[in-house]
């Protein structure tokens, strides 16, 4: 009897364990925070913003294209060395060598009556642009012929003749007012054609031409006749009468022979008067 007391005041307590049993678990506290998982934190690339452009006046902000170059004006041609010639050396040049010029020059005859010898050292004195610098090297092949002229344009062309024509025994020479620069005791001929009424101080510079000559050499001139003439300078330009063969005279010179081979050119031979022939 005493045993179904004893269970009958334990069965509150085992209908309470078994309830506690089957009951789901006890729920966190409300001010409780789940456990979080650990993640890297994202972090944003931070992008690099250009400085604010400071304020530029809309005019020096616009693009403008660089002025051109201010054009030079082209240099001017130096003036002509030869006082007597056309200021203009190109027109100058092309008077030279026109074909009239050149008939009237008779080339050929001038050489046939100097009659060089083939090895012959010649100096044509204000040879221009050569027209007869080329004869005579075609007549003396194993001679030299000194170009001579005081103006470098003139002995441009001599030079373009020689590398076109290929003869090598031309050797252009720039002259001074005074002096060709003949080499001395060498030439068996000066020449001079058109050019003895432009040299200043004539006598002494006919003076100094003895000098460039070998013994036996001579002078050739081929120059304007005096007075007005249908061709060539004016007469201001040119000699009077008898002028030259005074000149020639004084200097030191004796005449040999005069050619009349020209309508309007003298052509005359001299030669140096030898000291047993001074007086």
């Amino acid at each position: 009897m005493r045993a179904v007391r004893v269970l009958h005041s334990l069965l509150p307590l085992l209908v309470c364990l078994a309830a506690c049993r089957t009951s789901p678990p006890a729920a966190p506290p409300e001010n409780s925070e789940p456990a979080r998982a650990s993640v890297a934190p994202i972090v944003e690339p931070r992008v690099q913003q250009a400085a604010p452009e400071a304020a530029v006046p809309e005019r020096a902000a616009a693009k403008q294209d660089p002025a051109p170059p201010a054009k030079s004006a082209p240099p001017s041609a130096p003036p002509n060395r030869d006082r007597l010639g056309n200021a203009d050396v190109t027109q100058y040049i092309a008077q030279l060598e026109s074909a009239s010029r050149i008939t009237e020059l008779r080339v050929p005859t001038v050489i046939e009556k100097l009659a060089l010898p083939v090895n012959a050292i010649v100096g044509d004195l204000g040879c221009g642009p050569g027209a007869f610098v080329f004869a005579f090297a075609k007549a003396c092949p194993e001679g030299v012929v000194f170009a001579s002229d005081i103006e470098p344009r003139q002995l441009d062309v001599v030079r373009a003749k020689i590398r076109s024509t290929l003869f090598r025994n031309v050797v252009p020479v720039l002259a001074s007012d005074d002096d060709p620069h003949f080499p001395p005791g060498m030439l068996d001929l000066v020449f001079i054609a058109d050019t003895y009424h432009h040299l200043d101080d004539r006598v002494t510079y006919l003076r100094r031409l003895v000098k460039t000559l070998a013994p036996g050499g001579r002078l050739a001139i081929l120059d304007y006749k005096p007075g007005k003439l249908e061709i060539g300078p004016p007469p201001e330009h040119k000699l009077a009468e008898g002028v030259m063969k005074k000149e020639l005279i004084e200097a030191g010179w004796r005449f040999v022979e005069r050619f009349d081979t020209h309508p309007f050119h003298d052509f005359e031979i001299w030669r140096p008067i030898q000291p047993w022939e001074k007086k």
